[in-house]
């Protein structure tokens, strides 16, 4: 107990060579500092960035690489502007250590974490990605954690450390990735399985968000007592817009089958 009041009295103080007339420059130079960073920030994420060929996921991890460089400078000219040595430093480095061990380990794992999805960039804002049950677009990667929107616009915040050591599963990694409608559904063993196959497969052509190539296919998935089940693979330009076109096709595949005259097993 005495040795921790004596590092928090005068004495530490003392070595660390804080001159309180100085305090009130270090703060304006902190909020000056703060006040430039934003500044300049907003330039380029308004007026610079989108002027170039850097795709957007890469003109927000550079935003934020700056920010974050920016922040570190003025944090430590701050400190400088109080007088502290920087031999003296190993006494915040000491401190900081014991905060560390005590339950910062997370915090410090999550910024390191966020540096490296900002430079290796393994996903990028914009991409659909998929991990832990979550599927959604990433909106912004920070430091600690990336923020994560759903398909109904709400946003999941994931800690930086899941997304570097758990599998993550990115979607449109590349640009080009293709989204999978698949349908599985049961009709009764009377039926005339050759006409359900053309049907089905007219269905899945004709509708225009199924591609041509690969072509849809439609396949015996199984046989049962129950009945005959039949399974339907097309594939659309985006995983984005498979939940939307999958809908449709069903509404157009019921309306099809109940023209014929053809029921589904209940």
């Amino acid at each position: 107990m005495e040795g921790t009041l004596t590092i928090l009295g005068g004495d530490w103080l003392r070595k660390l060579n804080i001159i309180p007339g100085n305090l009130l420059t270090a703060v304006l130079a902190l909020f000056v500092g703060i006040y430039l960073i934003r500044s300049f920030r907003r330039w380029l994420d308004t007026k610079l960035l989108p002027k170039t060929n850097i795709d957007p996921g890469m003109c927000a991890s550079l935003s934020a690489l700056f920010g974050n460089f920016g922040y570190t400078v003025v944090i430590l000219l701050g400190l400088s502007s109080l007088g502290l040595k920087w031999t003296n430093l190993a006494w915040i480095v000491s401190a900081l250590s014991v905060g560390v061990g005590f339950g910062l380990q997370e915090i410090v794992k999550n910024f390191v974490s966020g540096l490296i999805l900002l430079t290796e960039r393994p996903v990028k804002v914009g991409d659909l990605i998929s991990i832990s049950g979550v599927e959604g677009d990433i909106r912004r990667i920070n430091v600690r954690a990336t923020e994560i929107q759903l398909s109904d616009r709400s946003i999941v915040i994931v800690p930086n450390s899941q997304l570097i050591s758990q599998n993550l599963r990115n979607i449109t990694l590349g640009g080009s990735a293709q989204g999978v409608i698949i349908l599985e559904l049961t009709f009764p063993l009377d039926i005339d399985p050759e006409q359900v196959r053309s049907l089905l497969y007219e269905t899945c052509c004709e509708h225009e968000a199924i591609l041509d190539k690969p072509q849809p296919s439609i396949r015996f998935n199984k046989l049962t007592p129950e009945g005959l089940s039949l399974s339907i693979m097309g594939y659309v330009n985006s995983p984005r817009v498979v939940s939307l076109t999958k809908s449709e096709l069903l509404f157009e595949i019921v309306k099809r089958l109940r023209a014929a005259g053809i029921t589904l097993v209940k």
